[in-house]
């Protein structure tokens, strides 16, 4: 449910401030959600190890 959410906010960023972004960053806006989610879930992965390590989980 979180990355349903999660994706749907950054779509909505892109869409909303779009314009500005492109005049801000001269990239391809479905580059920049896709590598926006990455990272998200680079995070989330990260976090998940870090925590079942430390005997959170």
């Amino acid at each position: 449910m979180i990355i349903i959410l999660a994706t749907l906010i950054s779509m909505e960023i892109a869409i909303y401030f779009g314009v500005w972004i492109k005049t801000v960053l001269p990239i391809n806006m479905l580059f920049l959600l896709l590598f926006v989610q990455l990272v998200y879930v680079g995070i989330r992965w990260y976090v998940k190890g870090w925590r079942e390590n430390r005997g959170y989980v």
